[in-house]
């Protein structure tokens, strides 16, 4: 079969001619031979793990690498995977969800460049690799994905979506505005949707944790502390939700005042000193500007647990890279090291909070989706599914709510194809005390194909039984006896 692209002169449509328009799925091997603009296929090789699949790879462009697997047993539809952090290898958060054993084609991309872990590094002087990683790489892999699913089973898919979290759900957040007929639907989980905002978080609290940069052997903040400030938290807030089990509802219900934990002589563990209550409220009330806030804060939750706030905000000496002793860290100075600043040796000493919004007002409508405008997305038929954990310590869960909240305000009709569920307990993706196991691939699934607007889900725990998550901004409710990891004792309200 001879497989013929063009593009037309806008690069943003393209058209696939089939000699044989039969819907027969051709072998692997033969997509070694797909010809497409500027497109450069490397292999396409079969493999049978997670399920019989035959996978394609190849490069966009100058350094736009990208895989697509195309499952034997096809359901016809294909499904796009995010990439977390600053992305730089090959990933798709899809294949965690189990795309492929569901049967979906589904790709993956590094964005444009190659990084490992928290390294900015590759922003430096690289516009064109800053937008790749913003949005443009994900809407490019996604129209040669498509192509390449025409070419193997003769015939587009049936629905198309995106799923991903943390930058993954920035990048579905992305689509949905810039790009609103690339997807049937998207799964959004806890975006990084405020570039600028998570930056100015991230040096904030790093330059309460490291007030010396010439010092990162250890955080202001210790880990007995952190322990210490989650155990008194949850003893004062955990049951305000009906029951006590160790995750909070609705931490923005729990009023909490760390001073109580306040050392009342010489500095101990387990009690806060002046330092260390500046720490935590840097954390909590967020970067504040002339005594506004600038960006939002973090509720309570994910103080004691390791992927809390431990890696994301205290950290460790080198705990994350040789000089990088925290995510924040990492992400914030990185961000406005090689992003803004264009300057590898500029000190998080200089900030300057009231100068951010200018000198990264580019960047910032380049790579955060906070237009609250979906009209396109929804006029197309698309839909949003989003999800966030209470207590995740990356991303705070507050930012979600407040885009939501913009979104509804300013159309109400905006409920009937965007939700978004909180799910307690739960640290950045997944992990933690709360349910962080839900089937977002089904539900979405059943939303575009069936029109079954989620008002509920079922969040299962890893250590066993489940529980009622409710679309914001009902909450799932205690009925006030019973199992408390049973959805049927939990309605929503």
């Amino acid at each position: 079969m001879k497989l013929v692209l063009t593009r037309f002169a806008s690069g943003a449509v393209l058209a696939l001619a089939m000699s044989n328009a039969a819907h027969a799925q051709i072998a692997c091997e033969s997509l070694k031979g797909l010809q497409l603009p500027d497109v450069k296929i490397v292999d396409a090789v079969p493999g049978n793990a997670p399920a019989p699949h035959c996978k394609l790879t190849g490069v966009i462009g100058r350094e736009t690498n990208f895989a697509v697997w195309l499952p034997d047993a096809w359901n016809g539809k294909f499904v796009m995977g995010g990439q977390g952090g600053f992305a730089g290898s090959v990933e798709n958060q899809a294949l965690a969800l189990g795309a492929l054993q569901k049967g979906y084609a589904t790709a993956g991309t590094d964005t444009g460049h190659k990084a490992a872990g928290a390294d900015g590094s590759w922003a430096y002087g690289e516009m064109e690799r800053v937008v790749n990683y913003a949005h443009a790489a994900i809407h490019r892999v996604t129209e040669v994905s498509k192509t390449a699913v025409r070419a193997r089973y003769g015939r587009s898919p049936e629905k198309s979506y995106f799923a991903g979290c943390s930058n993954g759900g920035r990048q579905g957040l992305m689509a949905a505005q810039r790009y609103p007929d690339d997807f049937d639907a998207i799964v959004a989980g806890a975006p990084a949707l405020d570039f600028t905002g998570i930056a100015a978080t991230f040096v904030n609290v790093t330059r309460k944790m490291y007030p010396d940069p010439g010092d990162l052997s250890a955080p202001v903040l210790n880990q007995a502390d952190m322990s210490a400030l989650g155990k008194a938290a949850l003893a004062s807030c955990d049951k305000l939700d009906g029951l006590e089990d160790g995750v909070m509802a609705d931490p923005r219900a729990c009023s909490f005042d760390p001073a109580r934990l306040a050392c009342k002589g010489a500095n101990a563990d387990g009690c806060l000193s002046k330092p260390e209550l500046a720490a935590v409220r840097a954390i909590l009330d967020g970067p504040r500007e002339n005594g506004k806030t600038y960006h939002v804060g973090f509720p309570f939750g994910g103080e004691s647990h390791p992927a809390g706030w431990r890696t994301w905000l205290a950290g460790a000496k080198n705990a994350v890279a040789p000089g990088v002793p925290s995510l924040a860290y990492g992400f914030g100075v990185g961000f406005m090291k090689y992003f803004v600043k264009q300057d590898p040796d500029w000190s998080y000493l200089s900030f300057d909070l009231s100068k951010l919004a200018g000198e990264a007002a580019w960047l910032q409508k380049t790579m955060s989706p906070t237009n609250p405008d979906l009209s396109g997305f929804r006029t197309s038929g698309g839909k949003l599914l989003m999800y966030h954990g209470w207590s995740d310590a990356a991303l705070s869960p507050l930012m979600s709510i407040r885009y939501v909240d913009e979104v509804y305000a300013r159309d109400p009709s905006a409920k009937d194809d965007v939700r978004l569920f909180m799910l307690p307990g739960v640290l950045h993706c997944q992990g933690g005390p709360g349910p962080d196991r839900v089937d977002y691939l089904d539900v979405l699934d059943r939303w575009a194909t069936r029109g079954e607007i989620p008002s509920e889900m079922t969040a299962s725990f890893s250590s066993g039984g489940s529980r009622r998550v409710c679309a914001y901004p009902s909450q799932a409710v205690y009925k006030g006896a019973g199992d408390g990891r049973s959805p049927d004792q939990f309605e929503c309200k």
